[in-house]
């Protein structure tokens, strides 16, 4: 066997010659390849598939992403990120609180009707053995931003903050977890859902006085968890 025919060989699909790849390209390309097996097969997404899909070698996988659950994680900050920036657009707005909270509403059931095979894989995050947070990343981050969000506006009626969290928390619980239960229901009418989710979640913000407040709504940088220890 010629050299050229051992280096072709000992060249990984997907690992074509020249420079080495841009690590954060490759993350990228990652976690698109991670997000397309996740569709197709739900909870079932490994390294290898995800390796396949992207046409790299495990190796490379594991260069990125130490195991499953960093994989994971790295999925919940992609679509943590898009989600609060959508988010920031809509309390950028003049609306009043309660339209204000719908928007919010609409757009997590959103995300959730729009990646149930996704925000099944995040949800079951929050059965591993991993301490919080990083055994629920994506909804850790979104009551790290709700709890932002919360006091913002309480202190912009000013209420007092001190509920924030729990509120933020008991929110976004009752949207993911609702919004997952409510996709299962082929009737399902949308905008209805939503409408009386949000008559449910309304209740003790106006009774704070935030039914006197208009957007827009400036929120300071949510305080991150703890980080999670190196694996």
């Amino acid at each position: 066997m010629s050299a050229e025919t051992v280096r072709a060989a000992s060249r990984a699909r997907g690992r074509p010659p020249g420079p080495p790849r841009d690590p954060a390209v490759r993350r990228e390309e990652l976690l698109d390849a991670a997000e397309r097996v996740v569709a197709r097969d739900g909870a079932g997404v490994t390294i290898a598939r995800v390796a396949g899909e992207a046409g790299y070698a495990r190796t490379a996988v594991y260069a990125v992403f130490p195991d499953l659950p960093a994989l994971v994680d790295g999925l919940a900050e992609r679509h943590m990120e898009r989600v609060t920036a959508a988010a920031d657009t809509i309390l950028a707005q003049p609306l009043p609180g309660q339209r204000l909270l719908r928007a919010l509403v609409q757009l997590m059931c959103d995300f959730v009707d729009g990646n149930p095979n996704l925000h099944h894989l995040l949800m079951q995050r929050m059965q591993s053995d991993d301490p919080p947070p990083a055994a629920r990343p994506f909804f850790t981050r979104s009551a790290e931003w709700a709890t932002a969000v919360f006091d913002a506006l309480l202190r912009a009626v000013d209420a007092d903050p001190a509920p924030a969290r729990i509120w933020a928390t008991a929110t976004v619980g009752a949207i993911l977890m609702s919004a997952e239960d409510w996709g299962r229901d082929p009737g399902r009418r949308p905008d209805e859902f939503v409408d009386r989710l949000t008559a449910f979640l309304w209740p003790p913000l106006e009774s704070a006085g935030a039914g006197r407040f208009v957007g827009p709504l400036i929120v300071a940088p949510a305080t991150p968890a703890a980080a999670p220890a190196d694996r």
